[in-house]
């Protein structure tokens, strides 16, 4: 049997409507990836504490109670895993005690978790559990986000499996695109590595204007770049294919809304999307910030944040 597991982070206290069709898909998600991987799926739940009003008033007795009370309202939820493993229940800040889990914990393959958008796009993801999470932890992060709730996302449902790596073609993405790769192996699945080059360009060019420079060569320097970008994607592939990966690539030279032109290509064949970040500053991305809180806000497959 494996020693590796999933963790699905869940709000099990949750009872609105919204929130429990969350959790049931957000649950399915970790039971999927556990058949695929053939791994066991455990459970976190943390009860909301104030670190300091805990401290001044619940003794050990007393946060014993209310753990023991959490197991025996929250120990069948691993029923509903195809896979059932352990169940962790955690006094304090949600962000906190998932960190330190995973942290602790070195069996875990990745982290399954589900995250709303707030005030729109703009605002989604800022300050979020799975925003804080992300940026705290070196474990892959299976994010499914609202619009992957809105279409009723199940993994299982595909026989077929296809996976889309969003890269910019640097170091900053090798973290991501390793697992992204190893997973493929792992399952069954086909990958596709999709670059954007007209959003390079395009961010190249409001660098340039900003600067005050007059880059009348653009065109040559956009050639040069699609060759570099060509050249290295070729290599890539070549390289993967001879280990067996059904793979090929995309560079789009032509749309330079990423998240836009990323999930029109993706379409109805692509189950997950694989994004890297770096965690240095706010969230500071291989693809920048905004384009992952937008991807996860619109894309109707949960993305998989792998941080470099």
């Amino acid at each position: 049997m494996s020693t590796r597991s999933i963790l699905v982070a869940d709000e099990l206290d949750k009872t609105d409507e919204q929130s429990k069709k969350r959790s049931a898909l957000v649950q399915r998600l970790g039971s999927d990836l556990s058949v695929l991987l053939e791994c066991p799926t455990d459970l976190v739940f943390v009860h909301r504490l104030n670190e300091i009003l805990g401290k001044k008033i619940l003794s050990g007795d007393n946060r014993k109670k209310i753990i023991d009370s959490d197991r025996q309202k929250y120990a069948t939820v691993l029923r509903n895993f195809q896979r059932p493993g352990e169940l962790f229940l955690k006094l304090g800040w949600p962000i906190e005690e998932i960190v330190k889990l995973v942290t602790k914990e070195h069996r875990f393959e990745g982290l399954v978790l589900g995250t709303r958008s707030l005030q729109g796009v703009e605002r989604f993801f800022l300050g979020s559990v799975a925003e804080e999470v992300v940026r705290s932890i070196k474990r892959p992060t299976f994010i499914l986000g609202p619009g992957a709730q809105k279409e009723d996302f199940h993994l299982g449902e595909h026989k077929k499996r296809h996976y889309l790596v969003v890269t910019d073609l640097t170091k900053k993405c090798r973290a991501v695109e390793t697992y992204a790769v190893s997973l493929a192996q792992k399952t069954g699945a086909s990958v596709t590595f999709y670059y954007s080059l007209a959003e390079t360009l395009s961010t190249a060019q409001q660098f340039a204007y900003a600067s005050g420079e007059a880059l009348s060569t653009f065109d040559s320097i956009f050639e040069d770049m699609k060759n570099e970008a060509l050249a290295s994607m070729t290599k890539k592939i070549d390289r993967l294919k001879k280990k067996g990966l059904d793979c090929k690539f995309h560079i789009e030279a032509e749309k330079s809304d990423l998240i836009e032109a990323a999930l029109a290509y993706a379409g109805d064949n692509t189950q997950l999307i694989f994004m890297g970040h770096q965690s240095h500053g706010f969230i500071a991305s291989t693809v920048l910030g905004s384009n992952l809180r937008g991807m996860i806000a619109k894309a109707k497959v949960p993305v998989v944040v792998v941080r470099s």
